[in-house]
């Protein structure tokens, strides 16, 4: 394995889309080898090296676009044709774009609904699917992070509870969920970065970070050899306990910069969270059933600590596919690790899926 962050071997690509938007992607690696789709999660934050590290560059080649609007994509946090159907019709025309006649596809957290969706949509167009830690995009997703990870409502001011109407996470009930989601939603809306923006901000992005820090933490402790315990425990100080309470503490301490790269990003994420990621009720089984009646090949990474998204997505979805399409048609990785395709044992998964093993 070898790990581009990035150098030299990293070529740019732009597609005109409809509409007057830019994808821009990052093409890495053997030029001549087959090209694998990276697809990151987010949605809104584009592409990032933890995408392809687990390559190896040498013999591999890794196409990894920034999604419409996000990362070098242009206009950033645009929700200008920001659908389900709109993701899936870029990937396609980057596809044609690169001559390609099909490709196997990788994707993570929300890259992994976007991969499934994408192989139902062109199953032809895919080879075979590595899923990380699949999000189904659903509101009980949602409501069991708001529950056990939103900060406290003391971090917020009244201006910014008021907006996006919780007061009190912990007891939020399923039928509020739709209505806490729309108003995140118009908090990003708007044109300029507000103060009350800045804050919801910071407060979702501390709650993104605190699950995947919880899950990083269960690993470690779990973990039975003192040497690799040593090594998660050390990974999840890297992550940035330190970071999470400053951030909580001083929701407006970002630069500008930062401020404006975190409303493009959540503008997108909340947009879509909002209509349900794009997902039709039995959408997801109908795009397991496609996928076993074209024999695509899947296997699903999931850390067993994962508390952004539960791991009995996968499990469940394996199980289906199972039952579809026969033994062997899909395979299923649980890992001692928690959401974040950096964690060691989730990179050893993927680069043992991307490379065959």
């Amino acid at each position: 394995m070898i790990s581009i962050y990035p150098s030299q071997a990293e070529r740019i690509r732009h597609l005109a889309l409809p509409g007057g938007q830019m994808m821009s992607s990052r093409l890495l690696g053997a030029s001549q080898a087959p090209a694998w789709l990276a697809l990151h999660g987010g949605p809104g934050s584009g592409a990032n090296p933890g995408l392809w590290r687990d390559f190896d560059l040498r013999r591999q080649r890794v196409v990894a676009p920034d999604q419409r609007g996000s990362g070098r994509s242009r206009p950033r946090g645009s929700l200008r044709g920001q659908s389900l159907g709109g993701l899936i019709a870029d990937l396609e025309r980057l596809r044609r774009a690169l001559g390609l006649a099909s490709w196997p596809v990788l994707g993570g957290s929300w890259g992994a609904t976007l991969a499934l969706l994408y192989a139902a949509r062109h199953p032809k167009a895919v080879e075979t699917l590595v899923l990380r830690g699949s999000f189904k995009g659903s509101r009980g997703e949602v409501i069991r992070l708001l529950r056990r990870f939103w900060p406290g409502t003391a971090s917020l001011p009244g201006a910014a509870r008021a907006v996006i109407g919780i007061a009190s996470p912990r007891h939020l009930r399923p039928v509020q969920a739709g209505r806490v989601l729309q108003g995140l939603s118009q908090v990003f809306r708007k044109a300029t970065v507000s103060r009350v923006t800045q804050q919801v901000a910071s407060a979702w992005q501390a709650m993104e970070q605190a699950a995947a820090l919880h899950g990083m933490r269960r690993a470690w402790q779990q973990a039975d050899l003192p040497e690799e315990r040593r090594r998660l425990r050390a990974a999840w100080r890297a992550l940035g306990p330190a970071r999470l309470r400053r951030c909580l503490q001083q929701p407006g301490w970002r630069p500008a910069q930062d401020q404006q790269a975190l409303w493009q990003k959540y503008r997108i994420q909340s947009h879509l969270l909002a209509h349900r990621c794009g997902l039709a009720p039995g959408q997801w089984h109908a795009a397991l059933r496609v996928v076993a009646a074209h024999r695509i090949p899947v296997t699903w990474i999931h850390g067993r600590f994962d508390a952004v998204c539960p791991p009995g997505n996968s499990r469940a979805s394996h199980d289906s596919l199972s039952r579809l399409a026969g033994a062997g048609s899909s395979r299923l990785v649980l890992t001692p690790a928690g959401h974040l395709a950096t964690e060691p044992a989730n990179g050893r998964a993927i680069q043992a899926a991307v490379s065959g093993g």
